[in-house]
């Protein structure tokens, strides 16, 4: 139980703040701190009790995303594109679950 709130922490203030911040530039959106951390630690809450697999993937998509425009550019890769996938990663078991039900 300990271990899965200092996991959630964790990436909710690393990651979750990191890609919370990004989507909120992403719509046009001048956020608040409160707003940020607050959509970390949905996206963290979302992400915790998820397989290794998509922890993975979370963070990978995570890293691949904060880097420099110039460096995705370079490599082939658009950030709006990467964002929807990261979105799709986190939410793709809670809408499946729900329609499931």
């Amino acid at each position: 139980m300990i271990k899965t709130v200092l996991i959630g922490l964790l990436l909710g203030a690393t990651l979750g703040v990191s890609l919370a911040s990004e989507v909120f530039q992403r719509f046009g959106m001048q956020a608040e701190t409160y707003m940020i951390l607050m959509g970390g630690m949905l996206i963290a809450t979302l992400v915790i009790n998820r397989g290794i697999g998509v922890l993975a993937a979370f963070v990978t998509l995570s890293m691949v995303v904060m880097q420099p425009e110039q460096v995705l550019l370079e490599h082939g890769f658009d950030r709006d594109f990467l964002l929807a996938a990261l979105m799709v990663t986190v939410m793709f078991p809670v809408v499946q679950r729900v329609m499931q039900s």
